[in-house]
C-alpha cells in the first residue's frame, strides 16, 4: 500500500491487486513448499549434506536468528555489541533524510536535481536489498530506470505518463516468471547453466553471490 501510494496508484486498485496476486499466489507457494520439505527435507535438516549446496534453508535459519535476536537477546543487549551498534545510526540517518530532501526542494525548488521526486523510503529500501550479480541487478534497473524516468520523462512525458507504470508490471511479472521457468524446466532437471562473462562457472547455480 505504502508504495502504490508513492506511485499515486488508486487505492482500490491497490487492494485489489494484492487480492488477485494473493488468491495466485497461495496454492503455487503452498505447493512449492510441500514439494521442498518432501523431497530436500534432509538438505534443510542438515541430516545429510547437500553436495550442490542449494538447500541451505537460508529463509528459515534467517527466521529463527531474527527471532533469537529480538526475542531472547533483545535489542538492548543487541546494539551494545560494537558488532551491532553502528546499525542504530540507521535510524537517524531515516529520520534526517527526508528533512533534509525536504529543506533542499524549498530552498532549490527549480533545480535541475528535482528534489521533489525524490523518495527516501524507496531510496532505502532498494539500498538495502543485497544484489549478487551486479549483471542482473543494480545495472540493469539504472539503465531501465535512467531512460524511462528521466529521457522519456523528460522528453517523451506522453509516453512516459501512458507506459511507465505498465513497463514496471511487466517487468516484475516477467522476472518472475522466469524464475519459475528456470525452476521448474531447468533446475528440477538438472540442466546446466550456459556460462558466460555475467556469471560464476565454478558455481552450480551461476551465481557470483553463492559459493559451490
Amino acid at each position: 500500500m505504502k508504495i502504490g501510494h508513492y506511485l499515486h496508484l488508486p487505492p482500490r486498485q491497490v487492494i485489489g491487486m494484492q487480492i488477485f496476486a494473493g488468491i495466485l499466489a497461495t496454492p503455487v507457494n503452498y505447493g512449492m513448499m510441500r514439494w521442498a520439505l518432501a523431497s530436500k527435507f534432509d538438505y534443510l535438516t542438515g541430516k545429510e549434506e547437500d553436495p550442490n549446496g542449494q538447500w541451505t534453508g537460508q529463509d528459515f535459519l534467517s527466521y529463527n536468528t531474527d527471532g533469537v535476536q529480538y526475542a531472547l537477546v533483545g535489542p538492548k543487549r543487541i546494539f551494545a555489541s560494537s558488532y551491532y551498534s553502528p546499525v542504530r545510526y540507521g535510524f537517524l540517518a531515516g529520520a534526517l533524510a527526508p528533512v533534509i530532501i525536504w529543506l533542499l526542494y524549498k530552498k532549490f525548488p527549480r533545480s535541475r536535481f528535482q528534489f521533489n521526486f525524490w523518495n527516501t523510503t524507496i531510496f532505502f529500501a532498494s539500498a538495502a536489498t543485497f544484489r549478487g550479480n551486479l549483471s542482473t541487478g543494480p545495472f540493469t534497473m539504472i539503465l531501465v530506470g535512467t531512460f524511462f524516468n528521466f529521457y522519456l520523462y523528460r522528453y517523451r512525458h506522453s509516453f512516459w505518463n501512458r507506459w511507465a507504470y505498465i513497463l514496471g508490471a511487466a517487468l516484475d511479472t516477467g522476472y518472475n516468471a522466469n524464475l519459475l521457468f528456470i525452476f521448474l524446466f531447468l533446475s528440477t532437471t538438472g540442466t546446466v547453466m550456459v556460462k558466460w562473462w555475467g556469471n560464476n562457472a565454478v558455481n552450480v547455480e551461476r551465481c557470483f553471490a553463492l559459493t559451490s
